[in-house]
C-alpha cells in the first residue's frame, strides 16, 4: 500500500487512487474508502470522477457494469500543487448474494479531464467465503 501511494504522488498527469478500508465483498454491507486525487504537472480543467462497481465473468471473459457507485462533478483547473482527499461510502448492492461465486468485482475509478484525458484506478474486491 506505501508503494501504492508512493506512486501516486510521482509528477505527470493527473492521478486518483482509491484507498478501501476493507476490500471484502458481503453484500448488503458498506464499504469505506478515501479518493486520493493529484493534478497533473501541467495545468489541466478536471471535469469530473467516476466510480464504477464492475463485474468480470471469468467464464465468458466479460466485463460489464454493475452499478454507478458515485460521481463527482469538477470544473476546476488543477495542477500538481492540487492535492485532495474525498471520503468514499458504498453499499454493496444485495442482489449480488448469488452471483458472487461466479463473478469478480472491483471498482473502476475514473479522474477525467475536460479534453477527456482520463486516469483510471482499479481496486479488487474478494468475495467472502
Amino acid at each position: 500500500m506505501l508503494k501504492k501511494l508512493t506512486n501516486m504522488f510521482s509528477p505527470g498527469k493527473g492521478k486518483v487512487d482509491l484507498v478501501l478500508d476493507q476490500n471484502i465483498l458481503i453484500p448488503g454491507s458498506k464499504i469505506t474508502g478515501t479518493f486520493y486525487l493529484q493534478g497533473p504537472k501541467k495545468k489541466k480543467k478536471v471535469s469530473r470522477l467516476e466510480c464504477d462497481l464492475m463485474a468480470f465473468d471469468p467464464k465468458n471473459m466479460n466485463e460489464k457494469p454493475v452499478e454507478i457507485a458515485t460521481t463527482i462533478y469538477m470544473s476546476k483547473e488543477i495542477d500538481e500543487n492540487f492535492l485532495r482527499e474525498i471520503p468514499f461510502s458504498y453499499t454493496i448492492p444485495e442482489h449480488l448474494k448469488d452471483k458472487s461465486n461466479q463473478c469478480r468485482y472491483r471498482f473502476r475509478t475514473k479522474l477525467i479531464f475536460e479534453d477527456q484525458v482520463q486516469y483510471i484506478d482499479h481496486d479488487e474486491l474478494r468475495a467472502e467465503s
